[in-house]
């Protein structure tokens, strides 16, 4: 799996739904560098040039498959969304997370 294009696709769908990207931080580890972990952040307010650097900076593959987790991050959106990343039964991806909605109950008659 490219790290690039799987955040790109997501983020593609998000968009499409007026959400857009804040800032983010993702950490790898795989086999990168000789400490085995990778630090990939865009900061608020980023410009287009540090958005870039950030997506040429994830531009590589990963075993998204069975085994243990690579990818670690949060990606924050707009409007209260952000993702986090999963891992189940050696399985990863990208999750949407939505602040929820106060339940009717919770709130005071007026």
């Amino acid at each position: 799996m490219n790290a690039r294009e799987e955040l790109q696709e997501i983020l593609k769908k998000q968009k499409e739904k007026g959400l857009d990207l804040v800032c983010a931080e993702i950490s790898y580890e795989g086999r990168w560098g000789d400490n085995g972990k990778e630090e990939i952040t865009l900061t608020h307010s980023h410009t287009k040039e540090e958005a870039e650097a950030f997506f040429k900076a994830l531009d590589f593959k990963y075993d998204s498959g069975f085994g243990t987790q690579e990818l670690y991050g949060t990606v924050w959106l707009t409007y209260g969304v952000w993702l986090s990343r999963w891992e189940y039964d050696g399985s990863e991806g990208w999750q949407v997370n939505r602040c929820p909605g106060i339940p009717n109950y919770l709130r005071k008659a007026q």
